[in-house]
């Protein structure tokens, strides 16, 4: 098969099964590793809503620990054409096995998480009133739900069994109807966060004043690096960030048109957060398909099918959007890139990728993976980088002395806190203060994984999420959100392994392949 260069292709989705003649459970100790991570991490950040302690940190480490063993598991794309056809079944697939007893584990984790976080924790803070218990329960309904569905799911027929009896050999899904699931859970999770949103509509906290001032001012031709985010700092009343807006310009130009037209950003970051489950779920589906799913799920269907909701029902997810942090909207921009590149919008991936580049500063550690990512490329990765860079101009060329204090110089100069969910402030209450040496040292680890498991979307997903771990497990402020963020990568690269096409192959943009005599590529 040739294909000429930037058109669409079919290449093996090389984390999502195995080579020809390769034995089927290769790619199953990496997604259980991914959803043990994901479920350590998620138990990490709730113990102590993101704030340092000792079984918090213990669960930190188990979930950066697993991430990092499914990178090294994960395979790179073999060198030379892709195979063309379905991939052959090994005797246990053909038999009706599938999953391994760890995978089976790793679910009941995930159903166990789900299930069990809206009911063990649920911090009110500022939420009060009749809303504050209608998001509890509203939460705790759809966390219920989606893990019922999962165990259920997990424990039946999916993840690998086939029935030799149905027509056609085709695998035997649960039709208690995967997509009515789907769209139940999230819309009980957005009335979860709408009830949150009314329950506590002046948080105390710095993010959200910074971000309704912002938002407004942007109307009025305000810069927002100069602005100051209540009249005087005795009528602030907080000690968070009183005239610094630490973050890139274009979280409040994306959280804007939420603000204005509906009075709270988090409205926005709400949106961001069901348009990531949104894009998780397509990026499940055939390839082929040109809408959403089938009545029956399409290639994700029971346990598999909700996996994309895991960006909105993570335990504590609610008390996230109380908090106004930002991470949703980068969650959105890069589950939409990696949706885009699988479909063969390479342009929309591009902007995708550009609007997450400008909108928060640490997305700028996915450049390297982004160029890694044959499907993607260097010079899609540069045209972002370009893009981003033009994006936020207009606030670096107004103002670059005050953009460069609140974007660059207050971050780096934040001190150790001891509450901080990070190995710096671990280590501080020792007495202990780390350098920027050993930051260094674990993020050049996590380049070099991510570099070794690059080859398509699910190497670019894992990839990434492990640097960002690294960068947030050695970070002298880590919170809550910070780890959310490599969170939804896990989720993007857990999808990426359940759902392969019904013909065992995925849809990737080729940027540049390998060519062969006459100026055609290889296919």
């Amino acid at each position: 098969m040739t294909s000429r260069r930037g058109q669409v292709r079919d290449a093996h989705l090389t984390l999502a099964a195995p080579a020809a003649g390769a034995p089927a459970a290769g790619s199953r100790p990496v997604l259980a590793a991914v959803l043990v991570s994901w479920c350590a991490l998620a138990w990490g950040i709730a113990a102590k809503d993101g704030r340092y302690g000792a079984w918090a940190m213990a669960a930190i480490g188990i979930g950066v620990t697993a991430a990092t063993c499914a990178t090294w598991w994960a395979r790179p794309r073999p060198r030379g054409p892709a195979p063309i056809g379905p991939r052959p079944l090994d005797a246990r697939q053909q038999a009706g096995g599938g999953e391994s007893g760890g995978q089976r584990l790793s679910w009941a984790l995930v159903a166990l998480t789900v299930g069990l976080g809206p009911l063990v924790r649920h911090p009110r803070y500022y939420a009060s009133g009749t809303p504050a218990a209608a998001a509890d329960f509203l939460a705790a309904c759809a966390g219920l739900l989606a893990a019922a569905t999962i165990a259920r799911g997990a424990s039946g027929t999916l993840l690998g069994r086939r029935s030799t009896g149905a027509a056609g050999g085709q695998p035997r899904r649960w039709t208690a109807g995967s997509t009515a699931v789907f769209r139940t859970v999230l819309t009980l999770a957005g009335a979860a966060g709408v009830a949150t949103i009314r329950a506590a509509p002046a948080p105390r906290i710095d993010v959200f004043h910074l971000l309704q001032v912002s938002t407004v001012g942007l109307v009025h031709g305000a810069d927002l690096y100069r602005q100051q985010w209540a009249p005087d700092r005795a009528s602030y009343g907080l000690d968070g960030l009183f005239d610094v807006y630490p973050y890139l310009p274009w979280t409040s130009v994306l959280l804007a048109p939420a603000r204005l037209l509906l009075g709270d950003v988090r409205y926005g970051l709400l949106a961001a957060l069901a348009i990531a489950a949104i894009c998780a779920r397509r990026l499940g589906a055939a390839p082929g398909s040109p809408g959403s799913p089938g009545p029956d799920g399409g290639a994700a269907a029971g346990a598999v099918g909700l996996l994309p909701l895991l960006v909105v029902i993570l335990p504590e997810s609610m008390y996230a959007l109380q908090q106004s942090w930002t991470e949703p909207l980068l969650i959105a921009c890069l589950a939409a890139m990696v949706l885009a590149v699988a479909r063969g919008h390479p342009r929309v991936a591009v902007v995708a990728f550009a609007l997450a580049l400008a909108s928060k500063q640490h997305v700028t550690l996915l450049v390297p993976v982004a160029a890694a990512w044959p499907a993607f490329g260097v010079r899609r990765t540069a045209v972002s980088a370009g893009t981003a860079l033009l994006l936020v101009a207009p606030w670096l060329v107004a103002g670059p002395r005050d953009f460069v204090d609140d974007a660059v110089t207050t971050n780096l100069h934040y001190r150790v806190l001891g509450h901080s969910l990070s190995v710096p402030g671990w280590a501080s209450h020792f007495g202990v203060t780390l350098g920027f040496g050993p930051a260094l040292v674990v993020l050049a680890a996590a380049y070099v994984l991510a570099w070794r498991a690059r080859g398509d979307a699910g190497g670019f997903c894992l990839g990434g999420a492990l640097v960002l771990l690294g960068a947030s497990l050695m970070n002298k402020q880590t919170f809550f959100n910070h780890y959310t963020l490599p969170m939804g990568l896990l989720v993007l690269t857990a999808v990426l392994l359940t759902s392969p096409t019904p013909t065992g192959r995925y849809r990737e943009v080729v940027v540049d392949p390998p060519h062969r005599p006459g100026g055609e590529t290889t296919g």
